[in-house]
């Protein structure tokens, strides 16, 4: 087997060219990993302490948050490790271990973001919303309930999977997830040539890049699905909200002629809607830059996968992004959970608010027909 002194960044960067940078970039890796493990933990140990009503579990599934923020830390917990790993040149001599760390440092991170897309669709299910036949610009509370007299036919166009649907789907992809990145590694680690005393780049062999590539592609087609399942029910979701908030009358409500105490309470509940849907926004949008990110990083992985260390720059590149960007993409998501957790009492009352203005209207509209 022929060889070189680039370093295989991904495996070991001890003893070849560029280890000083690379040494450098692990460096601040673990200290930028360590503000969403800190901060996923905090999280979940706040809601323990504080929400006595707290669930981990809900339906045979994580609670959308809870499990986010359980997985989501023991990804970036995972991720410190393997730096560590990498930086001390620890398990020199069992790649196996090192290559089952380095799956592992990913692995939960799918789980996290399979809780928080199961609870998008809990979400939707407990909604209870159906999209109507007619304009968008006519889904207003009054037009709803001349449709209701008039004994139009509504017709459900968004496909919402059930809920024994999603626990079966969720359960199946993380034993699938986990069994095949395994598989995957142990593989890899078996045909994985390597040098106890250097860590420099060397050619492998055909079973080494097809077990590579199929863990690589595992990770490449979870990352693929979940930004399928954001660009269709995430912004489904999104458009839900508003129309639901739209058949609530408020909107149009607010043009009426009432007191400044309903008009006032009609802006609190603008303002908190808006601050929802914002949140939603949030997660969707910083997951998604997550896993677009992840998908197109893979790519070369799989496919060019010696190609990527011929040059020293490259491997710095990917190295620092890929440690760099993934961090302040979780960081965005647990800024908008930390939100809505120092704010629950706020949340509870724009509830209850929506509510309110809900039934009055509701009321209003009823006596109008």
């Amino acid at each position: 087997m022929s060889t070189s002194n680039f370093c295989e960044f991904t495996y070991g960067i001890h003893n070849c060219e560029g280890s000083k940078e690379y040494r450098i970039l692990y460096i601040i890796s673990i200290i930028i990993w360590s503000i969403p493990c800190i901060f996923s933990f905090s999280l979940i140990y706040w809601k323990l302490v504080y929400r006595k009503n707290l669930k981990l579990f809900n339906d045979k599934l994580f609670s959308p948050v809870e499990g986010f923020l359980i997985w989501c830390g023991i990804s970036n917990l995972m991720r410190i490790i393997y730096c560590f790993v990498i930086l001390f040149n620890s398990f020199s001599g069992y790649p196996i271990i090192r290559d089952l760390i380095y799956a592992f440092s990913w692995s939960p991170g799918f789980m996290g973001i399979y809780s928080f897309i199961a609870g998008m669709f809990q979400s939707i299910l407990r909604m209870k919303f159906e999209q109507f036949t007619t304009s968008p610009t006519h889904r207003t509370f009054d037009n709803v309930i001349h449709e209701n007299n008039d004994n139009r036919s509504r017709s459900t166009t968004v496909w919402i999977p059930k809920g024994y649907q999603v626990t079966i789907t969720f359960w199946t992809l993380i034993i699938l997830l986990l069994s095949l990145t395994t598989t995957s590694s142990i593989m890899m680690g078996l045909n994985r040539n390597i040098v106890r005393e250097n860590n420099a780049y060397m050619k492998h062999n055909k079973a080494f890049l097809y077990a590579n590539g199929f863990l690589h592609g595992t990770f490449w087609f979870n990352c693929t699905l979940v930004i399928v399942i954001l660009i269709y029910h995430g912004r489904n979701l999104v458009r839900m909200v508003k129309e639901s908030f739209a058949l609530t009358g408020i909107q149009d409500a607010r043009n009426r002629n009432v007191s400044d105490r309903i008009k006032r309470r009609l802006e609190n509940a603008k303002v908190a809607f808006e601050a929802y849907v914002t949140k939603i926004r949030i997660f969707n949008y910083s997951i998604f830059i997550l896993m677009l990110w992840f998908s197109a990083s893979l790519i070369p992985i799989v496919v060019t996968y010696e190609k990527l260390f011929s040059a020293l720059w490259i491997g710095l590149l990917f190295t620092a992004i890929s440690n760099f960007l993934t961090p302040i993409c979780l960081i965005a998501v647990l800024i908008g959970i930390l939100k809505a957790e120092l704010n629950p009492d706020r949340e509870a009352e724009a509830v209850i608010e929506l509510n309110e203005m809900n039934s009055y209207f509701s009321d209003v509209d009823s006596s109008e027909v």
